[in-house]
């Protein structure tokens, strides 16, 4: 007989409630909900992490990295087709992934089930920090006449505030997209044994380091 998917009581896919597993669509959705999650969403993420490393090389380096960047031809419509356009599906999608489901860690307290439960923290915990992070990076200095720049980064992480919601929603985009692309590889059947996945889960834990690593690196450059 083939090897099938591991969806046991571990597994916190299985204890979604029947009315989500009724739907239709949800074979479709909860694929498309995945895929989004890794392409285009999580490759703007690693690169938007590792752009904004150019902060490490000082005030010219960051600055001529943000001038660069809105140089791209049809800017504004790139954004909002591969980036503002998924990152509203897939965060749609996930609440009523989160409405639906209910979590079992109190019954079945096992790795995975703690996975799905920070899984949906943090994206709850990131529906707060990017409109945060909009604001601080887009709409303060408009509102200022200003453009945002190195010294207004340097300005606002020296905020206790502002430096402790960039820590905590770093984090928290480290730990999403890291677990994510545990459950891409998932919800598509790339991971169909317990070896594959258990291998899956150790890679999964060095992205959330490195992807970690890049954030909190990127923070500091505005420290040195």
């Amino acid at each position: 007989m083939a090897a099938q998917p591991e969806r046991t009581v571990h597994d916190p896919v299985s204890v979604s409630s029947p009315v989500a597993r009724r739907l239709p669509s949800s074979f479709f959705w909860k694929r498309l909900f995945s895929l989004l999650g890794i392409m285009p969403i999580g490759v703007y993420v690693v690169l938007h992490l590792y752009n904004n490393s150019h902060s490490l090389q000082g005030q010219a380096s960051y600055d001529a990295y943000l001038a660069s960047s809105h140089d791209i031809p049809y800017y504004p419509i790139l954004a909002w087709v591969f980036v503002y356009l998924p990152m509203l599906t897939h965060a749609t999608y996930g609440l009523v992934i989160i409405k639906r489901g209910r979590m079992n860690n109190l019954h079945y307290p096992w790795f995975r089930n703690l996975k799905y439960m920070l899984q949906r923290l943090t994206g709850i915990g990131l529906l707060l920090f990017i409109p945060a992070h909009v604001y601080k990076t887009k709409w303060e200095p408009q509102l200022k006449g200003e453009v945002l720049n190195y010294h207004h980064m340097v300005e606002g992480l020296h905020e206790p505030l502002t430096l402790g919601v960039y820590l905590l929603g770093v984090t928290g985009v480290a730990f999403h997209l890291a677990n994510g692309i545990w459950d891409f590889c998932y919800t598509w059947g790339i991971t169909v044994g317990p070896k594959a996945q258990r291998s899956m889960e150790i890679l999964s834990i060095l992205a959330f380091l490195a992807f970690w690593s890049l954030g909190l690196n990127a923070i500091r450059g505005f420290f040195l």
